[in-house]
């Protein structure tokens, strides 16, 4: 059960994201995604013990660039930014 507690961090990093999203600016479908692929991209950085947060945040970046912002108050570096921020 290695991975469990690397899981229930980024399943909290999921729901605090989404939740300061939908605050921040306003609730929208993409915000859901947002969420889920910056908790996954945070899970692969625990499990791999990536501990910097540079690599940590440009690789987030990375991940969230695959998804359409066009409709969107968010960027991938704000939404990135914004994951690292509550981690810390």
């Amino acid at each position: 059960m290695v991975g469990l507690p690397n899981l229930q961090e980024s399943e909290w990093l999921r729901i605090t994201l989404h939740k300061w999203l939908d605050d921040e600016y306003c609730p929208e479908p993409t915000n859901f995604e947002i969420s889920k692929i910056a908790a996954q991209s945070y899970y692969e950085s625990l499990i791999s013990k990536e501990t910097d947060l540079g690599e940590i945040l440009l690789k987030m970046v990375r991940q969230l660039e695959t998804i359409s912002f066009q409709q969107s108050f968010h960027g991938p570096f704000s939404s990135a930014n914004a994951a690292i921020h509550l981690i810390t």
